[in-house]
């Protein structure tokens, strides 16, 4: 292929993260290292959409300044798609390549993304067009194969560390107190898993007093009867429970009652995860046993939905500059010839944490999901091991420490007891 002086095109797909724009920003900043490869480098305004209409940004001009505040901004700043190209799309793309002469193309997103780009990279082969393609990784879910972890999850990770922690003292202070989150994740529960750091930032506690005692992955069966008994029994031993639920663990119960609609990618859009959190408080409700005299059993559900992936002021900075480096890399790559592969982070030191990127064939991403291992799932299916801590904690950065009154002593009784009535 020859690639004297062309144009680049980056295109943002799927859901937005807190670092996505870092990514953006690591393939501005290095493709203005080479301007005699590349000429311009455009911006698909949302996505595939922006592409197949022909609404394309010029991005080689942004001031630099603008694009150091953007690498901090958390959304999309290109704007986002969901959709996959169609046999009847695929002319118009290429019109737009040839137009544009565009011969470089940044897919940053998750394995729809990938999949997406391998469509196109597989119908550039059969035209015999001269294009080269990178797979960037994004996504909260942290469920790209071959990559240690995705650029997005560590500062999802932390948002979730941060609200259990609040969620959980704020139950712990009344009586009888029932909490249960609903988090995002399909198929696989790294988002709930991360809920456990929570748990570390309580001093002068017993970190089995402290939430979220109970985590529910899609990757264990999820049984509603065993899920009332491990209320059950955290309630009769604390008085109280805090509970984390992936979203995905709606899909085993009573068929698909809480998914809608499917993406283009024939992903079911989990928009009843809300209704998953009023069924399973009304459960909880129902069967959990008060043992006490301390009053009614109070049981609430929250629904994070998009507010967990693009928080301000939450961004993990191990993955704000991983988010760049693989942005940065995508171009190096490409620049040297590489195309129809995805950029991947290997963890290649724990003490100290470090990582570096590498090239994998997209096949290998597209299409597939990586779950929770079970190495990382506690025996009971409820929670995680100590195996987890050790692969999430250098993702997220330092956490908020939260004290509580710890052993302090009861002053003894001198009275009968009181009964209220």
């Amino acid at each position: 292929m020859s690639h004297a002086r062309a144009n680049a095109l980056v295109l943002q797909s799927g859901g937005p993260t807190a670092v996505i724009n870092q990514t953006l920003a690591g393939i501005l900043t290095t493709a203005r290292l080479h301007p005699k490869s590349i000429r311009t480098v455009y911006g698909a305004f949302h996505g595939l959409h922006g592409l197949l209409y022909e609404n394309l940004l010029d991005l080689s001009a942004l001031p630099e300044h603008v694009l150091a505040g953007l690498a901090h901004t958390p959304g999309a700043a290109l704007g986002s798609a969901r959709l996959k190209p169609k046999h009847e799309d695929l002319d118009r793309l290429f019109e737009v390549f040839r137009e544009h002469n565009i011969r470089y193309v940044f897919y940053i997103g998750g394995n729809d993304s990938a999949e997406a780009a391998q469509l196109i990279r597989s119908e550039a082969n059969e035209r015999k067009h001269d294009l080269r393609i990178l797979h960037v990784p994004k996504t909260i879910d942290n469920d790209l194969m071959e990559t240690d972890h995705s650029p997005g999850y560590g500062s999802v990770a932390r948002v979730a560390a941060h609200v259990l922690l609040g969620d959980d003292l704020d139950n712990r202070s009344f009586y009888n107190g029932i909490k249960i989150n609903i988090c995002m994740g399909r198929h696989a529960g790294w988002i709930a898993a991360a809920s456990a750091l929570a748990r570390r930032c309580v001093e002068n506690e017993d970190p089995e007093n402290c939430g979220p005692h109970l985590i529910y992955m899609p990757e264990r069966k999820f049984s509603e009867e065993q899920f009332l008994n491990d209320i059950q029994n955290t309630y009769d031993r604390l008085g109280r429970a805090t509970v984390v639920v992936a979203e995905g663990i709606a899909d085993q119960l009573r068929g698909s009652r809480f998914a809608g609609a499917k993406d283009e990618f024939g992903n079911a859009q989990l928009s009843g995860s809300g209704k998953l959190g009023d069924f399973l408080a009304q459960s909880v409700e129902k069967h959990i046993l008060v043992k006490n005299n301390l009053g009614k059993l109070r049981v609430r559900s929250d629904t994070w939905g998009y507010l967990q992936r693009s928080l301000p002021g939450m961004v993990s900075p191990v993955d704000s500059e991983e988010a760049f480096m693989v942005g940065s890399a995508a171009v190096s790559e490409m620049l040297a010839g590489a195309t129809d592969k995805t950029i991947v982070l290997k963890r290649i030191s724990e003490a100290p944490y470090a990582c570096s990127t590498e090239l994998v064939d997209l096949e290998k991403v597209a299409q597939r999901t990586k779950l929770v291992p079970s190495h990382m799932i506690n025996s009971a299916g409820n929670g995680v091991t100590n195996s987890f801590f050790e692969y999430v904690l250098p993702l997220v950065g330092e956490l908020p420490k939260a004290y509580s009154l710890g052993a302090v002593s009861k002053v003894d009784k001198k009275l009968c007891e009181y009964i209220r009535v």
